[in-house]
């Protein structure tokens, strides 16, 4: 059954650009919703299951919102926007615990190493930096093969940091040490979002180009990939158990995929009035998107 469960229209001002959602126990319905918009605001949002309550209203980026993330722990989250301002906010309270000015250049994308202990964000210049989360100081600069980063992702394991450019290429870097490692090929344009699987042996990229690729990440091969979005794929996710994938699109659509046989299970055509920015998974059966229409949208699916 697949159908669109909740819909919240005017969720912010402006465009969603970035969205999260930390569920501690996936095989329930529920969890915490965090959202980031051009709006310059974030918001933290409670879902039981059933419904969709507005907690906090958070302020203090400007030039909009365009990435957030959760830590692995759920206790933390980060934001990032076009200021070049990344915050740290507590996920209960909302309080901000730390602002990092992360340099001159853009901040498109950031992510939480696997421990915790640090902030990844991409650079305008196509590198990783690497910030203490507590202290707020740079700890390092990564280098990377691609050029501006738009998509980060670090595998469940903590073995590798990935990082989509503007050029297409996906670097691999390695996750305990933050060393250059490998360069998957295989877009034309630009990857926007990336999705290590729970096992942590496989990798999603998503592409201007219209496609989505599997990499498995033992001999770093191209072992599926997806073709059916009419314009960029802006998201991507696994599910929880690894079974399946969503990802969503410019051409203002949600899709579900199989894994194993690689098809399209559902379309969600028309899922939004404008480009969908993001998708994630929440639980078993339940995704969420955010987009250009300012709306979020809570899925149920299940095969």
């Amino acid at each position: 059954m697949f159908s669109i469960e909740r819909r919240e229209e005017g969720a912010h001002d402006e465009a969603i650009w970035a969205a999260d959602w930390y569920n501690s126990d996936t095989s329930v319905d529920g969890g915490k919703l965090v959202t980031g918009s051009l709006d310059d605001t974030v918001k933290i949002w409670d879902f039981n299951g059933t419904d969709l309550t507005l907690e906090r209203r958070l302020l203090g980026h400007s030039l909009g919102v365009v990435s957030t993330v959760v830590d692995p722990t759920g206790k933390l989250f980060a934001t990032s926007s076009l200021d070049s301002n990344i915050s740290i906010w507590d996920l209960e309270t909302g309080e901000k615990k730390k602002s990092i000015d992360s340099g001159p250049l853009e901040c498109w994308t950031v992510q939480w190493t696997r421990d915790s202990k640090y902030i990844l964000s991409g650079s305008g210049d196509g590198k990783v930096e690497m910030f203490d989360a507590e202290t707020g100081k740079k700890e390092n600069s990564l280098e990377t093969k691609g050029k501006m980063a738009l998509s980060l992702a670090t595998s469940p394991d903590g073995a590798w940091i990935a990082c989509g450019g503007s050029n297409g290429l996906v670097s691999l870097l390695d996750g305990p040490t933050g060393n250059y490692f490998k360069t998957l090929e295989g877009h034309a344009m630009p990857v926007r979002a990336l999705s290590f699987s729970p096992d942590s042996k496989l990798l999603l990229t998503a592409s201007d180009d219209k496609h989505v690729k599997i990499y498995a990440l033992t001999d770093f091969q191209v072992v599926g990939t997806m073709s059916g979005h009419s314009s960029w794929v802006l998201g991507v996710s696994f599910s929880p158990d690894g079974t399946t994938f969503a990802t969503c699109s410019a051409d203002k659509s949600v899709r579900i995929w199989d894994l194993e046989t690689k098809n399209c299970l559902h379309i969600f055509n028309e899922a939004h009035v404008d480009q969908v920015w993001s998708v994630m998974w929440g639980s078993d059966k339940k995704i969420m998107s955010v987009g250009e229409d300012k709306c979020i949208n809570i899925y149920n699916v299940v095969k």
